[in-house]
């Protein structure tokens, strides 16, 4: 069955289109120039019509999860909650990005990661879904049994991004050990429990671990043919490391000088949605908007706010003059090329039909209104 859809706004891997994208089983079979829609589309008209999302790194799950701290939830039920605030965010394929290390407010990641995971494959076996939802396992590589919980988890067909990353204060993202403790104390730590926090993590820490780890993770990427990220580069040397062991995105750098060296490597460059919303990190370190200022921005990510993509994508438009599809590549082009996901990301022939209608509203806001995946509505 064919469809098609009118809209004076298609973003087109070479820019705005006014026309109808056509459709038959779940891809876009064509994209033609009208001025005004064909009697048996769905008309658009004045709303945008983008590709759907493609969201690399979300901590959102684990809020689904764990709503409160200490009340975990059902992970099947924290799936689709989770699944549903995607969706409604015009966002149709996403990778999970759990940690494989830590506490994050009270939620003890490596007991909740196999439950995660097993909600999400039941959820999303059961086609109870409404995105395509991937996974990116996050490889703390100080943790001493990093690989106990990597290894079950290797052969899973959604695993599509790994990351190395060393969240020791005062190593990459925490070089500022005084932002840390600011962010510690607005958590309602007092100065005594930040200290004994501080002084856990650094104890028994050995470095010669985080070398073992990080070069089997890089191991497993190349083994597995999963593309590798690396995490909060903070030096021209780090970013040196990373590409040797093949990374190809630069999630997060921490210094503008991290980010032009990655993308001397052409490494696909990611920054937070919220870090660019909100104007600056909320680490204390490089500003999403300053990559954008120097042209090292290839990637939006949600990080821990989903609508923020599709934000960020259309202040790059408004605020700072991008041609609107090199913006929106940002957020769907961009990151499908650098995962090998490239029957995605474009509204081009060919390419699946995964689309979103968006409309402009008071203060900037560009609202989805429907989002498609394959095809077929979903939100």
């Amino acid at each position: 069955m064919e469809q098609r859809i009118y809209s004076q706004h298609i973003v087109t891997p070479q820019g705005l289109l006014g026309g109808e994208a056509v459709i038959r089983d779940g891809a876009i079979l064509a994209v033609e120039a009208r001025l005004s829609p064909s009697a048996q589309a769905l008309d658009w008209s004045g709303d945008w019509l983008i590709p759907g999302l493609i969201d690399i790194h979300t901590d959102n799950l684990e809020k689904h999860y764990q709503p409160r701290p200490g009340a975990l939830w059902d992970a099947y039920g924290a799936a689709l909650a989770h699944d549903g605030q995607c969706a409604s965010a015009g966002i149709t394929t996403v990778l999970d990005s759990l940690s494989l290390h830590g506490r994050k407010e009270g939620l003890d990641r490596q007991a909740s990661l196999g439950p995660m995971i097993a909600g999400i494959d039941a959820a999303q076996a059961d086609g109870a879904l409404r995105a395509e939802h991937l996974l990116h396992l996050r490889c703390e590589v100080t943790n001493p049994v990093l690989l106990s919980l990597l290894e079950p988890h290797v052969d899973n067909p959604r695993l599509k991004l790994l990351s190395v990353m060393d969240h020791t204060p005062g190593q990459r993202q925490t070089t500022n050990i005084e932002k840390l403790k600011e962010r510690m104390m607005a958590s309602g730590h007092s100065d005594d429990e930040i200290d004994e926090l501080l002084a856990v993590r650094h104890s028994g820490r050995d470095p010669s671990v985080a070398v073992t780890n990080r070069r089997s993770v890089v191991a497993f990427a190349r083994e597995y043919g999963v593309p590798l990220c690396a995490h909060d580069d903070a030096t021209a040397e780090q970013v040196d490391a990373a590409h040797d062991d093949g990374c190809v995105i630069a999630e997060f750098p921490v210094t503008l000088a991290a980010a032009q060296a990655a993308r001397g490597y052409g490494m696909g460059i990611c920054m937070g949605g919220p870090n660019f919303v909100r104007g600056s990190s909320h680490s204390g370190n490089l500003s999403a908007r300053e990559c954008a200022k120097h042209d090292v921005l290839d990637i939006l990510a949600s990080d821990y706010v989903p609508l923020s993509m599709l934000r960020s994508a259309f202040m790059l438009i408004d605020d700072f003059g991008w041609p609107v599809q090199k913006a929106l590549a940002t957020v769907a082009a961009g990151p499908a090329r650098c995962l090998g996901l490239d029957d995605r990301g474009e509204i081009a022939p060919g390419q699946r039909a995964d689309l979103v209608r968006v409309s402009r509203r008071s203060a900037g806001w560009p609202i989805p209104t429907e989002v498609w995946r394959q095809g077929r509505r979903v939100a």
